[in-house]
């Protein structure tokens, strides 16, 4: 075990203040010192246990259908972060060239307060060590998916990914990749990370190791590097096979994306594909399994050109010109990733925005499936682009949410969103609901 000195040196100073950015307050506040010590004295002795999360965040994952995300202990989120910073560079990696989810932790965390009246970060998980690296990551992989898509070598694309990925993930298999992967001196801590992920859900695994699944915790980056690197294998396997079937391979996190000479060469490397993840516990998800045979199409539902025109802030012109061409794609009933445009839209001066244009595209914004996505600073972010009317509609939008929405990710949200704006509200009220839904 590295010395107490040694340990304390591992976490920032900034450590304390993202796991204060959680959406449910701590009871007691966070003591860097205490913690560090106290921690170091149970790893030592071998004493230390996960304690059960101090809440559970339930998440609208798509359709209505829930994501149950823990918020740990302050304790073990150091535990956690601590054993994957040591693996770090065993396991920060991307084996695979177009593949993306292995960036380091690194030693910039950044808080929200960097970024509040900045961007909202489409990729980004909404409490994520850094949003900007999921941004910048982000933004290389659909450049690489436009450019893959411009070359006119290949004439069928399949976009895929993986069901219920972390959930999905075997820990003892991924023991073994990390014992592999590491030398000696470093197996203790495997051990140690994989002690912490066998028994961190004790609230409903009870007394018995949880074997299967990586917590999608409201912090996730930990997380998504152990889950990049489960995928590591799997990468190599995809590109050679696409390399001999004159294909093109991409990953984002579980997204992929194949590009093949034709819609037969697409279903080969689909079909080796799900035969390989099968041997690793996983498997494809068939509702998402989509064919675009020719180039148009698949520029389309990426929507690369809106985000083109979309992507300067200051070109009035083309930020019309984009507003536009999204409403004539709905208009049309058109399928394109429009959750990621209103978010880009959301990002952008509204007084650039045309006024008829402005009038349509705020019926999309101030839609409630929308804002219940959004987090605090995002909902922030809208209101205080609106006039007086428009926010007495958004916020008579959002009590009604209050009360018919089953998501409580939503609810805790709403309370930091009504703090900053200094908005009053009935606390009693939400808090009656959250009694209601909680897990």
């Amino acid at each position: 075990m590295i010395t107490q000195e040694s340990f304390s040196k591992i976490f920032p100073k900034s450590f304390v203040k993202k796991l204060k950015e959680s959406v449910i307050p701590h009871e007691q506040e966070i003591e860097r010192g205490e913690i560090i010590s106290s921690l170091y004295e149970d790893l030592i002795s071998y004493k230390y246990h996960p304690w059960t999360p101090r809440d559970y965040i339930i998440i609208n994952k798509a359709n209505y259908v829930s994501r149950i995300t823990p918020t740990f202990q302050p304790r073990d989120y150091f535990l956690y972060y601590f054993c994957c910073k040591i693996l770090e560079d065993e396991i920060a990696e991307n084996r695979a060239e177009g593949t993306y989810g292995g960036w380091r932790l690194g030693n910039k965390i950044r808080l929200r307060e960097e970024y509040d009246e900045l961007e909202i970060v489409e990729s980004a998980p909404s409490n994520s060590f850094n949003p900007y690296l999921w941004r910048e990551n982000w933004q290389d992989f659909q450049n690489k998916a436009y450019a893959a898509n411009q070359t006119g070598e290949h004439k069928c694309i399949v976009k895929f990914d993986i069901a219920n990925f972390y959930d999905n993930i075997n820990i003892a298999l991924l023991a073994k990749k990390l014992y592999l992967a590491s030398p000696r001196n470093k197996v203790l801590y495997i051990d140690l990370l994989i002690h912490f992920l066998n028994n961190w859900n004790k609230k409903f695994e009870g007394y018995s190791k949880k074997t299967v699944g990586l917590p999608q915790d409201e912090i996730s980056d930990c997380s998504r590097l152990l889950a990049n690197f489960y995928l590591q294998d799997y990468d190599l396997f995809m590109k050679g096979l696409c390399d001999r079937e004159g294909a093109r391979y991409l990953r984002y996190a579980d997204d992929q994306l194949v590009y093949a000479k034709n819609l037969q060469t697409a279903r080969t490397i689909l079909f080796e594909a799900s035969k390989y993840l099968s041997k690793i516990g996983l498997n494809l998800n068939t509702s998402k399994v989509e064919f675009f045979e020719n180039g148009e199409n698949f520029n389309q539902y990426w929507a690369f050109d809106l985000f083109e025109l979309l992507g300067d802030a200051h070109n009035t012109e083309n930020i019309n010109k984009g507003l536009e061409l999204f409403l004539k794609w709905k208009n049309r009933g058109e399928s394109f990733k429009e959750n990621s445009v209103l978010k880009r839209i959301l990002n952008l001066d509204f007084k650039r925005f045309r006024p008829d244009l402005k009038f349509e595209v705020l019926a999309y914004l101030l839609n409630k499936d929308f804002m219940a996505t959004l987090p605090s600073w995002a909902l922030s972010k809208l209101y205080k682009q609106l006039h007086e009317q428009d926010r007495l509609s958004m916020l008579g939008l959002i009590d009604e949410l209050v009360e018919d929405y089953h998501f409580n990710s939503f609810h805790y949200n709403v309370i930091q969103f009504y703090k900053k704006n200094k908005i009053s509200f009935n606390r009693e009220r939400i808090d009656n609901k959250l009694k209601k839904i909680k897990v």
